[in-house]
């Protein structure tokens, strides 16, 4: 059985790899400003099978694998690649997919300034259940107020953080 030390590796390892795959995807998609067309989402949509197809030739990159797959699989099964739901979709990706939404969300992007963490929070708060895994929002909830940051009475958009994990490549 793997140890903590061993599962939070696989974690960072995974976090780093997560958007591999885009190395794939056309400069033009990527650097696209403003929406994608379906087309062009759907190329977008290729890039965790892509990164996975690229990461698993290395046997000791194999633990961040579901990361790199599964980090746009949703709670309620509406994600991709494979619309996996709940704890189907493996534990370090949900965790990875909540981080990388905080990321996408409070990072200065070319279209938008960082949100404060409190309007993060919330947006991210008020997807837990159907976007994310509770328990995981949970913990980023308990670490936020361990740093002074709470949603408190913000009332949050679920659609916002789905929005920014899916204009990452707006950056």
């Amino acid at each position: 059985m793997p140890t903590r030390v061993d599962r939070l590796t696989a974690l960072a390892r995974g976090a780093y790899l997560h958007d591999v795959g885009k190395v794939a995807v056309a400069d033009e998609i990527l650097n696209k400003p403003g929406p994608l067309t379906p087309e062009e989402r759907t190329v977008i949509e290729t890039h965790p099978e892509v990164g996975h197809g690229l990461v698993l030739p290395s046997a000791p990159l194999a633990e961040a694998l579901p990361v790199v797959l599964h980090h746009h699989e949703r709670w309620d099964g509406t994600g991709y690649p494979d619309g996996l739901t709940g704890t189907s979709i493996p534990l370090i990706a949900r965790i990875a997919a909540v981080a990388d939404v905080w990321d996408a969300l409070t990072s200065d992007r070319s279209y938008r300034p960082g949100l404060p963490p409190q309007v993060a929070l919330a947006h991210i708060t008020d997807g837990r259940g159907s976007h994310f895994d509770p328990v995981v929002v949970d913990a980023l909830v308990s670490v936020a107020a361990d740093l002074g940051y709470t949603a408190g009475e913000r009332s949050g958009d679920a659609d916002v953080a789905e929005h920014a994990a899916e204009t990452c490549h707006e950056a």
